[in-house]
């Protein structure tokens, strides 16, 4: 672990290059040419205010190290195709944040990014099993800076108000629709990612197979298609949900929907939405066949830091992600605005600051609780692979495939992106 004692100090401000960060200081200090100019860079996404706090953040670690950050961050949407462009060409940052699926994109034998094993970087705050998913071919190509699974959450004032119960399996859910529809009331709301995911799981509860195999493999058959499909297809044709493409979880606030289909670190925006209709949240179990034959239900990690394999600073590329994971002050500038810390000094800072608490940390006890949960392979949040099914719904729902026609379609065109 870095010691703080033993981190090069500075006087006073950021150096030239950290004016790049949008921060300013009132103090100065005369540059000499003696002086060590490290800079690094750290790519990330988040919305303003995560962008914020991770600026501010990044402030506290140049004060404390005298090492210049150069950000390059941006909304998630579009930020796949930029971190393409840059891996490919070289220009990849230092440091980065990377999506799940991504870093198996990029590294597929451990050889992609740095070694962080090999790195002054103190994991000991980090529960062993949690480090697998960076871990490739032995090497821990990537740390998780926390958990997610899909969570869903209702308005329970909303249910209480047509005297129903939060449901507790499908059956639940359909029951619980013939209700609500009635008012033009969906019970949930699916983006085109959920649509997958929830089918994913109900096939493996109601077949015991599995979309993929250990390996990350896809394992797909016909038959599994088609119960996939016609689940889907049963929760649009008794109003369960719209279409993903037409989510708008905006639904929630003018209450025409009942409840929604989140990740466990994303449902800040409902629980605001409903302390202002002065109305009740509850979070609801993950959704299960009556007598399941596969839980169904996934873990993956919120995002993974790396370190580029070239970086021409492993070292003060590793003092950041040090700074990023374990840092007091990180910890409290973050808050919850990137989900509940897996790093247990993270966490206990939090905890010590109140800043636990809510919709969010409910969440996230009750899915690091749950012991029937199991690791997602990246393979499951393959865009292509969303994109396809997404298609087979749609062609159902609007032109009239029959299930028949729109799985061996979208086998077909699965199998064709695996290859």
């Amino acid at each position: 672990m870095v010691k703080h004692s033993v981190l090069k100090k500075t006087a006073a401000i950021l150096t030239a290059g950290a004016v790049s960060l949008g921060l300013c200081s009132c103090h100065e200090r005369v540059i000499t040419e003696s002086d060590e100019r490290i800079e690094i860079s750290f790519s990330w996404w988040g919305n303003d205010d995560r962008n914020e706090r991770t600026l501010s953040g990044l402030n506290g670690f140049t004060e404390e190290t005298g090492i210049t950050v150069r950000p390059k961050y941006s909304e998630f949407s579009g930020f796949k195709s930029k971190m393409d462009t840059q891996i490919y060409s070289g220009t990849e940052a230092d440091v980065m944040q990377l999506n799940y699926d991504w870093l198996y994109q990029y590294t597929h034998e451990g050889e992609g990014f740095y070694d962080l094993s090999e790195l002054d970087i103190d994991l000991s705050t980090y529960p062993e099993n949690t480090l697998a998913c960076g871990r490739i071919d032995g090497k821990l190509q990537a740390v998780p800076y926390g958990f997610n699974t899909p969570t869903f959450i209702y308005n329970k004032t909303l249910l209480d108000s047509y005297d129903l119960n939060v449901p507790q399996t499908w059956d639940d859910l359909f029951e619980n629709a013939v209700v609500l529809r009635r008012d033009g009331v969906y019970e949930l709301a699916l983006t085109e990612k959920f649509f997958w995911l929830t089918a994913c799981a109900y096939l493996e509860q109601t077949t015991g197979r599995k979309v993929f195999d250990d390996s990350g493999k896809l394992i797909l058959t016909y038959d599994d298609m088609v119960t996939m499909l016609d689940f889907s297809k049963r929760l649009l044709d008794e109003k369960v949900t719209k279409l993903g493409r037409e989510y708008d979880r905006r639904d929630f606030t003018m209450l025409r929907m009942a409840g929604t289909v989140s990740w466990t670190s994303d449902p800040g925006y409902f629980e605001t939405a409903a302390e202002d209709l002065k109305m009740e949240l509850e979070l609801g179990p993950y959704l299960t066949s009556e007598d399941y034959l596969g839980y169904g239900w996934y873990e993956k990690p919120t995002g993974l830091y790396a370190i580029r394999r070239d970086t021409k600073n492993p070292a003060e590329s590793g003092q950041l992600l040090e700074y990023l994971i374990n840092s007091a002050d990180m910890a409290a500038k973050l808050g919850m605005s990137k989900g509940v810390p897996v790093s247990r000094a993270a966490e206990e800072t939090l905890e010590a600051r109140e800043m636990l608490d809510g919709i969010e940390y409910k969440a996230n006890r009750m899915m690091m609780n749950e012991g029937r949960l199991k690791t997602m392979t990246p393979a499951m949040e393959n865009d292509e692979l969303i994109n396809i099914y997404a298609d087979a719904i749609n062609g159902i729902h609007f032109n009239n495939f029959t299930v028949t026609r729109a799985a061996n379609t979208a086998l077909e065109n699965m199998y064709r992106v695996t290859l």
